[in-house]
């Protein structure tokens, strides 16, 4: 399913965001992944446009969300309050959850692998640069991604659930500022920017007349 300029706040568009930035950041001194990334908010700059290949994974996480909230408001801090979307002139942020001390980022696992993979393995590079990303924005001291067990769709409606207590069914992992993440990330911005700004001028002579 392709998404219209109708489904994102406008501002969204042709900016690094949390769920994007780990090009900016590779472990590697490479540069393919910034320039791939930079042609896709060249694009999404030009046409207002954002290609999402829509999944019942990605359905399930949007409607986890919700209950997750609720989860965490219930059993760990009743002061948490809905995220918010934010710009400035080269990134923009949108965040599931804060508190005045920290934020939080729910993931919502399809399998009780997924889940209890976050207890044996911690989280991925994907989300750890999604957290440093929205600490760095949000000025915040700890970012926390809040893993929560729900029951898929296809398992409700066969009478299925976890072998695990309601209680239980969400993990804190806790992440903290990174200096040296920050710097590579105000190093790298500039060369996607000024990459992204190429390419949209590639685009505007194409199908501008």
């Amino acid at each position: 399913m392709n998404l219209a300029i109708d489904t994102f706040p406008p501002e969204r568009f042709g900016r690094v965001s949390g769920s994007r930035c780990t090009p900016v950041v590779p472990k590697r001194d490479a540069k393919t992944g910034m320039i791939t990334l930079a042609k896709e908010l060249a694009k999404e700059r030009f046409f207002g446009f954002y290609d999402e290949a829509s999944t019942w994974q990605m359905e399930h996480g949007k409607m986890g969300e919700y209950w997750a909230f609720e989860h965490f408001k219930e059993h760990y801090n009743e002061a948490i309050e809905k995220g918010v979307f934010g710009h400035d002139t080269d990134t923009a942020w949108s965040t599931d959850a804060e508190l005045p001390e920290y934020g939080v980022d729910f993931k919502c696992p399809t399998t009780l692998d997924g889940f209890l993979n976050y207890i044996f393995d911690g989280i991925s590079d994907y989300e750890y640069n999604q957290c440093q990303f929205y600490m760095y924005k949000r000025n915040k001291p700890k970012w926390v991604i809040a893993p929560f067990l729900i029951e898929t769709q296809k398992m409700t409606d066969n009478g299925l659930t976890y072998p695990i207590a309601s209680h239980e069914r969400m993990v804190l992992i806790e992440v903290y500022p990174s200096q040296e993440w920050r710097d590579k990330f105000e190093l790298n911005l500039p060369f996607v920017i000024e990459q992204r700004d190429t390419f949209l001028e590639m685009l505007k002579l194409k199908f501008t007349k």
